[in-house]
C-alpha cells in the first residue's frame, strides 16, 4: 500500500523576510537565554555582590525551585508569571520566552521546616549534621541561609559544648503558623481585598451585608491559610485548617446559600407586613375621607352604630331560641334621617306608594 502525503511539513520553514543571523547557533542560544527579571533593590546594593540562581527544595511545590542568592547570606524567591503565546522584543531581536521573573522576600523558616520535620522529629540534631541524599542542596541551604535563633518558633533548642541542637516541636509549629495566618488575614483586610466565593465589583456593593462579620472573618482566614499553605506540606496545611476551625469551601458555600435564603425569606415577610400596614393605613384614610364628606352628614357616631348592631344581634338570638314566642317589646332605635331623606319624605306626603297599585282589589 502506498503511503499518503503528509499535510504538514516536519521541517520548520525559515521566514524569508527575517534578517540574516550572524554568528550561527551561538547567537541563537544567547537569544534563548535572555529573560526578563525584576530584581529587588536589596539585592543590588553595590557592584561587589555575587548574585546566583540556585535551586532549593520548596515544600509547597514539592520539588526543587529556583531562588536568587546573594553573597551566600541572603535568599529571595523567584516568582514566575507566564502566559501562552507571549514574547519580548529586545532591541532588534525577539525573545520567544515571554515569561516574567520577579524576586520577592521569603521567610527561610518555611523552607527549613521541611528539613526539621524530616530529620529532627525523633532526635535533636545540629544543622551541620543534617544531610539529605535525595536533596544535596539541603546542607548548603541550612548552613548558609538559616539563622539558628529563628528556628526557636518551630523547634526545641538544646545547647551543648557551644553547639545548638534542634528537635521539631509540632505544637510550636502550629502556633507559629496560626500567627502567620492571622497576620496575613489582617493584611488582606487592610488592603480591602474581597475574599468571598463569588466575584464582587466595588462599583456595585450591597447596601446590606449578605453575611455577618464572623463569615467575613472565616473568608479572610481561609484565603490567608491558602497563602501559607503554598509554603508548607499538604498534610501540615490540613492540620492548620483544622487547628483554626476553618470549614471547607463547600461547607462555606452551602452555609452562605442558607443565610442568603433566610435573609431573602425574612425580607419577603417584611415586605408583606409592610404591604398589610399600607393597606390598613389606606383603609383608615378612606374612612376619614368619607367622614369628612357630605355623604355622612347627620349620621350617628361609631359608638351608636356598634350599640345598634349589638341590639340587632341580641334580638336575632332571642328569636332563634324561642321562635314561637313573640318578639321582645324593646323597640329598635330609630335611625336619624338625613336632610335629603327628610326632604324626600316631606315631598311624598299625600301620595300613594307604588306598591298600592299591585294589591288585589276587593270583589265588588
Amino acid at each position: 500500500m502506498s503511503k499518503g502525503k503528509s499535510t504538514r511539513s516536519t521541517k520548520i520553514k525559515e521566514d524569508p523576510d527575517a534578517p540574516a543571523k550572524k554568528g550561527g547557533s551561538a547567537n541563537v542560544a544567547a537569544a534563548a537565554l535572555r529573560k526578563i527579571f525584576y530584581i529587588s533593590q536589596e539585592m543590588l546594593t553595590d557592584d561587589t555582590q555575587k548574585l546566583k540562581l540556585e535551586r532549593f527544595y520548596h515544600p509547597g511545590k514539592g520539588k526543587l525551585t529556583l531562588f536568587m542568592t546573594k553573597d551566600d547570606k541572603h535568599i529571595m524567591e523567584i516568582m514566575e508569571f507566564s502566559e501562552p503565546r507571549r514574547s519580548w522584543l529586545i532591541d532588534s531581536e525577539v525573545c520567544s520566552n515571554g515569561h516574567i521573573y520577579m524576586t520577592t522576600n521569603i521567610d527561610a523558616t518555611f523552607l527549613a521546616l521541611h528539613h526539621l520535620r524530616k530529620h529532627c522529629t525523633k532526635r535533636a540534631l545540629s544543622l551541620d549534621s543534617i544531610h539529605d541524599e535525595e536533596d544535596p542542596t539541603a546542607a548548603r541551604f541550612l548552613n548558609n541561609f538559616i539563622e539558628p535563633d529563628n528556628l526557636k518558633c518551630i523547634a526545641d533548642v538544646k545547647t551543648a559544648g557551644g553547639d545548638k541542637y534542634f528537635k521539631y516541636n509540632h505544637e510550636k509549629c502550629l502556633a507559629w503558623l496560626s500567627l502567620k495566618t492571622k497576620r496575613v488575614a489582617d493584611a488582606l483586610k487592610k488592603a480591602g481585598i474581597y475574599c468571598g466565593h463569588s466575584a464582587v465589583s466595588q462599583n456595585f456593593q450591597q447596601s446590606e451585608k449578605a453575611v455577618d462579620e464572623s463569615a467575613h472573618e472565616t473568608d479572610f482566614l481561609r484565603v490567608a491559610c491558602d497563602y501559607i499553605g503554598g509554603y508548607i506540606a499538604l498534610d501540615l496545611h490540613d492540620e492548620l485548617t483544622k487547628h483554626l476551625n476553618i470549614p471547607s469551601e463547600i461547607q462555606a458555600i452551602s452555609e452562605e446559600k442558607k443565610s442568603t435564603a433566610a435573609s431573602t425569606k425574612r425580607k419577603s415577610g417584611d415586605k408583606l407586613k409592610n404591604e398589610g400596614n399600607k393597606k390598613i393605613k389606606l383603609e383608615n384614610g378612606a374612612a376619614a375621607k368619607l367622614k369628612g364628606s357630605s355623604l355622612l352628614d347627620d349620621s350617628p357616631d361609631d359608638d351608636d352604630e356598634e350599640e345598634e348592631n349589638r341590639d340587632k344581634a341580641n334580638e336575632i338570638k332571642e328569636e332563634v331560641k324561642s321562635p314561637n314566642q313573640s318578639m321582645s317589646a324593646t323597640p329598635l332605635k330609630e335611625r336619624t334621617l338625613t336632610a335629603k331623606e327628610k326632604s324626600l319624605a316631606k315631598g311624598a306626603k299625600g301620595t300613594k306608594s307604588i306598591a298600592s297599585f299591585f294589591t288585589k282589589k276587593a270583589p265588588a
